[in-house]
């Protein structure tokens, strides 16, 4: 039987509320779908709430529109009524979930959740359906006028939007101010337009004011991952696609490709821009392209078929290199494919890194099995690094000291040496300074290393000391890392003091800094040290940068000339002139020279013939362990003279 059904105030309802958040619902649900290349959980439960916000408002409308209709029957009307509760605890439900994982509520929290959640609405549902029957509630009278009537949902959804309140300000130290703030203030307008509503006596914006927490949770986690230049996605997305392809056994293909400067040159140059979208469009069908901050590209491909993917590759190759003869951008491309050996997504960013990092620019590498060995050696050697400088043990048994004989001229004996690092790890055995030095660089290791390096060289001089056998003393090689440590004359006095050895028999190998900073305090340290007795050598002379100026102005003891500049001596006469002055002119200043890379007797014949005064290299011994320094060096005479 149908009821004309009537109402008293036919102006508290406009569907305009529940059009615009079906329509927005929609288009953010479309938007997402088009922006997320991987649906990971976080967007699929976005699309699950967009879906049940815009659910809830259709169903309101019908409700509300069968209320309005002049025949209605009433079971219909309560069932949507219902419907539209049920829905409307569920929004809020979701909303409730999605925050789990944002704030790290574990997830036998979330488990609890939902059961709580289960029950609370199976009561809500009972305790309405009885307001109804008892007359106290939603209800049509003998007349089929409609009444409104006590709500029990209206309690658990205050109770749902107290609980959100609550685990946002508890769970706050979880996540950045913004955040926080974002999910704060769009749950509060939630509250004001919902009372607004009710002051008003109106219930038309009630699916408006619950999507205003949706729009929220969109803005803070879901802001669109495109490059507005580039069209290319956020980099941090990248992980989740690899870890995708991982879990479908599907091989994937990554090619970065690092441009000197992009970022700049794209937006100042129309032509580049131009250049970069036809390249992509051309090439470009199946692939996604992920930007990074540090100027790197790298494009993802799944693999269909490998032959032509080879052809993708080479006809891309070709492309850009026609590209770069336009525009003489520097870059570096690698490639390489997803392998079992790689377990960690985040790895394979690393991987490339580690790759680009020792390629020169201009050069395509494609990433082999060595690369992949080489990259986890890497990583290892840089776990035992940090692990070191955590420790800080002046005895790691980690930290070897080798030496190499120097040769002096004017005593024909090995009077002295220089301390070199090696390291002795488990997993990869003997590690030489050019696999680690840069790595303990980078990862602020290098000054632990060269405590301990210090430590364990003072404590073979003492031992050769006690021992009886002549020894002047044995360089140690410190970087102006090390020299910015404001304790460390200190510490280099205190090591030395606790091996209970002279200060003199100590030097310091330094490399000359072109940071005026670095320059006066690398002054300050070899002045400080010097009033020890402690020699200070300037290294790798001849390299890079020299500034005479400065060298003067340093008070050096020894300068030791490169190996480069020995072979500069064969190219020319003019070649073997212009070394031969500068070693002249340092000996005549009353710097001793010694000279590196002495390989055979021609070498040394050349260099005697340029005053030097050490000689170091092959000719005379390889790195050695410290401990078999004793078999170069002799007793002690009763007299010898430098």
């Amino acid at each position: 039987m149908f009821f004309q059904s009537t109402r008293i105030n036919l102006a508290d309802y406009t569907p305009v509320g529940d059009i615009t958040v079906m329509s927005l619902s929609m288009i953010m649900c479309f938007l997402l779908w088009q922006t997320y290349v991987r649906k990971g959980k976080s967007v699929k439960k976005m699309f699950t709430l967009l879906i049940n916000i815009s659910t809830v408002a259709l169903l309101h409308l019908i409700y509300e529109m069968m209320l309005y209709a002049q025949v209605v029957h009433p079971i219909p009307a309560h069932l949507f009524r219902l419907a539209y509760c049920i829905g409307l605890t569920t929004v809020l439900f979701f909303y409730i979930r999605y925050l789990h994982e944002p704030l790290w509520i574990p997830i036998k929290g979330q488990r609890r959740f939902s059961i709580e959640t289960l029950i609370v609405l199976g009561i809500t549902l009972i305790s309405d359906v009885f307001c109804t029957i008892r007359g106290v509630g939603f209800r049509f009278d003998e007349n089929g006028a409609f009444h409104y009537g006590f709500n029990c949902f209206e309690i658990t959804y205050s109770l749902m939007l107290i609980l959100s309140f609550y685990i946002i300000v508890k769970y706050r130290s979880r996540v950045i101010k913004q955040v926080f703030w974002g999910l704060i203030v769009s749950n509060m307008i939630a509250v004001t337009l919902l009372i607004v509503q009710q002051i008003c006596d109106q219930v038309s914006y009630t699916t408006v004011a619950y999507f205003c927490p949706a729009i929220g949770l969109l803005f803070m986690f879901h802001s669109n991952p495109y490059d507005i230049e580039t069209g290319a996605i956020s980099g941090r997305y990248l992980e989740h696609e690899i870890s995708d392809a991982m879990e479908k056994n599907t091989p994937m293909l990554l090619m970065s490709c690092m441009m000197v400067d992009f970022s700049k040159a794209i937006k100042t140059s129309n032509e580049l821009k131009y250049e970069f979208y036809s390249f992509f469009r051309q090439n470009i069908k199946k692939g996604i392209l992920y930007t990074f901050q540090d100027e790197r590209f790298i494009l993802t491909l799944r693999i269909r078929n490998r032959n032509d993917l080879e052809k993708l590759i080479d006809k891309m190759l070709s492309d850009f290199h026609k590209s770069y003869e336009k525009f003489k951008i520097d870059y570096k491309i690698v490639i390489a494919e997803t392998d079992k050996l790689i377990s960690d997504p985040a790895d394979y960013s690393r991987l490339i890194a580690s790759v680009e990092e020792n390629m020169p620019f201009n050069n395509v590498h494609r990433v082999a099995q060595d690369d992949i060995k080489q990259f986890y050696d890497s990583s290892y050697i840089i776990s035992q690094l940090e692990d070191i400088a955590l420790h800080k043990d002046l005895n790691d048994p980690r930290v070897v000291v080798f030496c190499q004989p120097v040769f002096n001229i004017s005593t024909g004996m090995y009077d002295t040496a220089e301390a070199l690092m090696r390291l002795q790890l488990e997993k990869t055995g003997m590690v030489f300074p050019n696999q680690f030095i840069s790595l303990a660089e980078q990862n602020n290791a290098i000054h632990a290393l060269s405590m301990i390096i210090l430590n364990k060289t003072c404590s073979a001089i003492r031992d050769f000391l006690e021992d009886g056998l002549e020894l002047r003393r044995i360089s140690v090689n410190f970087s102006t890392i090390d020299l910015r440590y404001e304790n460390f004359c200190d510490e280099v006095k205190h090591i030395i003091e606790r091996n209970g050895i002279p200060y003199d028999k100590i030097a310091v190998e330094i490399t000359e800094s072109r940071n005026d900073a670095d320059f006066n305090l690398m002054k300050q340290r070899v002045e400080q040290l010097q009033k020890l007795g402690i020699k200070f050598y300037l290294d790798d002379f001849g390299t890079g940068y020299s500034n005479f100026e400065r060298i003067m102005e340093i008070p050096f003891d020894i300068i030791k000339f490169d190996r480069s500049m020995l072979i500069e001596t064969n190219k020319s006469a003019a070649s073997l002139y212009m070394v031969s002055t500068f070693a002249d002119m340092f000996n005549n200043l009353h710097y001793s020279v010694l000279f590196e890379g002495v390989e055979d007797d021609t070498d040394e014949k050349k260099c005697v013939g340029m005053n030097a005064k050490y000689l170091q290299g092959f000719k005379y011994s390889r790195p050695i362990p410290i401990a078999k320094l004793r078999e170069f060096i002799s007793i002690l005479p009763e007299s010898v003279s430098v």
